[in-house]
């Protein structure tokens, strides 16, 4: 599935561990990190470098008497092209390790001491080396929920799941946080988020009756 959004969307600081590629189906985009922008129009792509902050601006396309919403997606490559890590930031290994594993498994128990116990160090250590790169592990454990709840949202393959997987106490809380960490606008976050938990397949009228049939968007913005 795909996110469709009927007015411009902006989400900002989306940060991801791998290579994060958007794809614009219809409509158009803006990506933009830093003081670099790239406009991407419909059928066009292109994969963000891994932990690379940037924000995606989203146009619906406008027609003489109608508007076409946009429909995009992003889907994150399981390895870095040598290309990609030459492109990634280089600057902050222990967050990015880091935020690849809670992206992995969101709901696992993330406090200092189980991480702390995985990297052999102690707690007091491990906060010195996320500090020195400019991160907290209170932070990171929510964007990268936060990072792992939009990936499932806008995922061209059927991607269901709830707050408890994505590692959050309630709906609430999950919603709160997609609007804290990227921007999902509050009126747009409960409607979008309730659809994780009701992506399952329904059969399709047909002859047999046993064939599943899925939407190809998640027509909700």
């Amino acid at each position: 599935m795909a996110i469709v959004t009927h007015h411009a969307l902006l989400l900002r600081e989306l940060r991801f561990a791998a290579p994060a590629r958007v794809k614009m189906w219809k409509g158009a985009a803006t990506l933009k990190s830093g003081g670099v922008a790239i406009e991407l129009r419909e059928g066009e792509s292109f994969t963000v470098p891994p932990f690379v902050r940037f924000s995606c601006l989203a146009h619906p396309r406008l027609a003489p008497g109608q508007t076409r919403p946009a429909v995009w997606s992003l889907a994150l490559e399981a390895h870095a092209s040598p290309e990609m890590e030459r492109a990634a930031d280089a600057s902050k290994p222990w967050a990015r390790k880091l935020a690849a594993a809670i992206f992995d498994n969101p709901a696992a128990d993330w406090r200092a001491a189980r991480v702390a116990g995985m990297w052999q160090v102690t707690p007091a250590r491990l906060r010195s080396f996320l500090f020195a790169e400019g991160e907290s592990l209170r932070a990171l454990v929510r964007e990268q929920r936060v990072a792992k709840v939009l990936a499932q949202l806008a995922c061209m393959d059927d991607a269901g799941g709830g707050f408890a997987e994505a590692g959050f106490a309630s709906a609430a809380s999950m919603e709160q946080a997609c609007q804290d960490v990227i921007g999902l606008p509050p009126e747009i976050a409960q409607r979008a988020i309730s659809l994780l938990s009701s992506a399952s397949p329904q059969p399709a009228a047909g002859h047999h009756g046993d064939a599943l049939r899925r939407p190809r968007y998640r027509p909700y913005f």
